[in-house]
């Protein structure tokens, strides 16, 4: 299992060990420990989102670009491409999570096939 998914299962245990029906002290252990693990599964999968979010950006674009042949959509999807290369360089340095590094390596093969489509042809 990875990373991620073992903290979506912790988070969705703890989180159901909260009674949300009476009134919840915030401070109490369970909650707490709920409210932690939330946070790792946040900074965890922002490791992705970011990049997933550019590449979507890129894809959006492209398309736009395709319907209307509008040159500036087809820059646009160049900009979200080049900031997901820089997300994913930046991720690649910080993790050494073998599952975590082989996603981003699918995500830069993605990239980079995205960036054979927009290339500008001379």
């Amino acid at each position: 299992m990875s990373p991620v998914e073992t903290l979506e299962e912790d988070f969705k245990e703890a989180l159901s060990c909260i009674d949300f029906d009476e009134a919840y002290d915030p401070y109490s252990k369970t909650f707490m420990k709920a409210l932690f693990i939330g946070q790792l599964l946040l900074a965890v999968k922002s490791v992705e989102d970011d990049v997933d979010e550019e590449l979507d950006g890129a894809k959006k674009y492209w398309k736009i670009f395709q319907e209307t042949n509008d040159a500036q959509y087809r820059e646009m999807a160049q900009d979200e491409l080049k900031h997901a290369g820089i997300l994913i360089k930046k991720h690649l340095v910080k993790t050494t999570d073998p599952k975590t590094r082989e996603k981003l390596n699918e995500l830069e093969k993605e990239r980079q096939e995205m960036l054979k489509l927009v290339k500008v042809e001379v």
